[in-house]
């Protein structure tokens, strides 16, 4: 069962009345939580968390569920293949009207990652809110989210130091024509236009950061057998959190972050398009659907935002060269990674990463 597309679910304490975002008892007084129903319009944000919990696997997303705030449209689904979601999002509306989006895709084979997952998006969004109420840039509210993110899944994993949970992570704050986008693994973030649709992030993996700096596919790294392993994640396990973050100029359209259970089928960028109709609610769905469509492998998850202007859209192409000059390019011998890790933790890693 959904929730009526016109309410939510908000928490608020038993004792004082004070609202609450997270947890079971009031930070305040220590009183017990309760939820109540809310105009949909009326809430900060809205999550994936389950509306009738999975009693095998408590405490994570929905496995079908559609939401919208203005400007901001989300779906996740659980697939064909899997019994439980544990792919996770969350969307919001800061104070000045900025849209934010945050996606996180629990890592299958881990305990409790969509548990995990879950924690992830919500700690991130109150978080990034909470940051550009402060003033904050979306750069720096960014980082604070990630980071909020990165601890939500650590604190997950504590009961089980065997298997930790992890996730990946993406998030957008958009801001008129331009959006900030920060990611840890290989959820993705896109540019969808009327003609033309751009892959903005590059995943956390030997393979896609080779590509993306055009290294010759005879170069032996592409054989490594971790090759297309993550080489960042959330959690407890993880390696230093160093995320990617990019501040991209569009002309319009929309920016669409999703977990691999989309864009897995997504040769080339332009397979995005067209975006379908409708409102971006409808347009996640309808990109969940086509997911769905071509098998489902994966749990999927897709929010849309709207840009300043859904006319005729241009990137900047200086956004990408400011990226491109942020980063070791290795114009002699071997192109080292961008951002993620050093070369010395690359060579390192040739011998491992996340499956």
């Amino acid at each position: 069962m959904q929730p009526s597309p016109t309410m939510g679910a908000a928490k608020r304490c038993t004792a004082c009345g004070l609202p609450a975002d997270l947890g079971r008892f009031c930070e305040d007084c220590g009183g017990d939580l309760e939820e109540f129903e809310v105009p949909a319009e009326a809430l900060p944000w809205r999550s994936s968390a389950a509306v009738e919990e999975n009693p095998d696997h408590p405490g994570g997303s929905d496995d079908h569920l559609t939401f919208e705030m203005p400007g901001i449209g989300a779906a996740t689904d659980v697939g064909k293949r899997h019994h439980y979601n544990q792919d996770s999002i969350a969307i919001a509306l800061a104070e000045d009207g900025r849209k934010i989006a945050v996606v996180c895709d629990g890592v299958s084979g881990a305990s409790d990652s969509e548990r995990a997952s879950l924690a992830g998006v919500e700690a991130a969004v109150t978080e990034i809110r909470s940051a550009l109420a402060e003033g904050l840039s979306a750069e720096d509210a960014s980082r604070r989210g990630v980071g909020a993110a990165h601890s939500a899944v650590a604190a997950v994993g504590k009961q089980y130091p065997n298997s930790p949970p992890s996730s990946t992570y993406v998030s957008a704050v958009v801001e008129g024509n331009q959006a900030v986008l920060c990611w840890v693994g290989d959820s993705r973030a896109y540019w969808a236009g009327e003609k033309e649709a751009r892959c903005l992030t590059v995943d956390d993996t030997i393979q896609a950061r080779l590509e993306y700096q055009g290294v010759d596919p005879s170069d032996e790294r592409y054989k490594n057998p971790y090759a297309k392993a993550l080489l960042a994640w959330l959690g407890a396990d993880a390696p230093t959190l160093n995320p990617n973050l990019l501040r991209v100029d569009l002309g319009g359209g929309h920016v669409v972050v999703c977990s691999d259970g989309l864009s897995r089928y997504f040769n080339d960028d332009h397979d995005l398009l067209p975006l379908p109709d409708g409102s971006v609610g409808e347009k996640a769905v309808a990109l969940t659907r086509q997911a769905l469509a071509n098998g489902g492998h994966d749990n999927i998850s897709v929010a849309v935002v709207e840009l300043e202007s859904p006319g005729s859209v241009q990137v900047d192409e200086r956004a990408r060269e400011r990226a491109d000059q942020g980063s070791p390019n290795g114009e002699n011998g071997a192109a080292p990674l961008l951002g993620v890790v050093s070369e010395a933790e690359y060579t390192q890693m040739l011998g491992g990463g996340r499956p």
